[in-house]
């Protein structure tokens, strides 16, 4: 039995109400979103064959005028996989797409090969028959015409299909920044889909400790956890879910894993946790220290110690309107406090975490580069900690943190100390 099966998800996850005052902030009419994540976002829809860089297959259209009465433009193929993951949206279209032979005429029919049985009970059956469309262009200039777009300012999340659309009245913007605003503050619904996804992370590290033995390669190590996540249901991307590299040899250097580095992992080694992936597209991440086969111990056991203390003040601090350099002053203090060496050279670092690692404005409505910014109640901000060190020395915890006004919230069941094998 797979532990976190596919299941059915909420209707609605968007935070509609904060994209419309992202718009009204920027002088936006509406938005147009067909990048992947952003299409799943407002609508639920997620297409099952569709890879980023091809052209886009869907697309949402929304007005800020009407917010309550979005349009959800797909390929014709994918119209039947709206029957058993349910939308919001009520106003369904599509368009002729690839499937279509070319050396045949069209038919007026052609739409009915792609709808199962039992469409037509569906309160958009009619509406999609109505709208069926020979291309994405067209199906999407049609919708924004009937939304009140064909004028006016309309942002994209992907510039150039704005731009390809031709449509001379209105003035094209990047949407970018706009639904950044949006996601950054999660909704209940997300905010249970993040801490599911934070625990198959969790479950799959303590599996793949398990597997270890003596003389074990990282690159065997590496497929252990991966083979947990696909047996509970998650996903990891190529080339792999590992991020911190692990130099050897007595080096500190803070270094990402290459895909390519390999060593034994001894005992007493200190593996750093900071794994990528993802279940229903939501993101996890992070992980803590495990030293191989033992524990933290002499001046390793003191920097375990002051980054648990670290990472315990910081998460008591992570309130709203709390900045991210508040949150590095909180965390260094306490190194200095502890009396450890090195409080200076300690990283600790933020991000937002949804659909992507980051969900977070570059720029804010009036221009200013978003670097030092602000807590918000519910969004969901990884805490990165790293003391460097070399491969007996190296601390490392990333918690991921809900922002409440009693301080952050993890999602991680296991603390903050390091894992110690049972």
């Amino acid at each position: 039995m797979i532990p976190f099966p596919p299941r059915v998800l909420p209707k609605q996850l968007c935070n509609i109400e904060r994209l419309v005052d992202a718009l009204t902030m920027r002088n936006l009419d509406g938005v147009v979103v067909s990048s992947p994540y952003n299409t799943y976002y407002l609508s639920g829809f997620k297409g099952v064959a569709h890879k980023s860089d091809e052209p886009r297959p869907y697309a949402v259209v929304l007005s800020r005028h009407q917010p309550d009465h979005p349009i959800l433009v797909v390929a014709d193929y994918y119209v039947g996989s709206l029957i058993s993951q349910p939308t919001w949206i009520e106003d369904i279209r599509a368009f002729r797409a690839v499937m279509l032979p070319l050396d045949l005429p069209a038919q007026d029919g052609d739409l009915e090969r792609f709808l199962p049985r039992g469409i037509d009970e569906l309160p958009w059956a009619g509406n999609l028959r109505a709208h069926y469309a020979n291309n994405i262009a067209q199906s999407c200039s049609e919708a924004m015409a009937d939304l009140g777009l064909s004028s006016g300012r309309v942002a994209f999340d992907d510039l150039r299909f704005g731009h390809q659309l031709g449509m001379e009245s209105i003035e094209v913007v990047d949407g970018y920044d706009p639904m950044m605003y949006a996601r950054c503050v999660k909704t209940d619904a997300e905010i249970e889909l993040l801490k599911r996804a934070t625990t198959v992370n969790e479950q799959a590290i303590r599996r793949s400790i398990k597997t270890w033995g003596p003389g074990m390669m990282w690159q065997e190590f590496n497929h252990e956890y991966h083979k947990a996540v696909v047996e509970m249901g998650g996903f990891v991307r190529d080339p792999g879910a590992m991020v911190w590299g692990h130099p050897c040899g007595g080096d500190p250097a803070v270094t990402l894993h290459s895909r390519l580095d390999d060593f034994v992992m001894e005992p007493g080694m200190n593996i750093l946790f900071d794994c990528h992936g993802t279940l229903d597209l939501y993101c996890w991440d992070g992980g803590k220290t495990w030293v191989v086969d033992g524990d933290a111990t002499g001046d390793a056991k003191q920097y375990a110690n002051a980054t648990a203390d670290a990472a315990t003040a910081v998460m008591e601090a992570m309130r709203p309107g709390v900045t991210i350099s508040d949150l590095q002053r909180v965390g260094r203090a306490v190194y200095r406090t502890n009396g450890v060496a090195g409080a200076d050279d300690v990283l600790i670092f933020f991000h937002g975490l949804g659909l992507s690692h980051m969900e977070l404005e570059q720029f804010s409505a009036d221009g200013v580069p978003n670097h030092d910014w602000q807590l918000e109640a519910n969004m969901v901000v990884p805490l990165h900690i790293l003391y460097p060190g070399d491969e007996h020395h190296r601390i490392w915890i990333e918690e991921v943190v809900r922002v409440t006004p009693d301080g952050g919230e993890p999602f991680f069941g296991w603390g903050l100390d390091p894992i110690i094998t049972v």
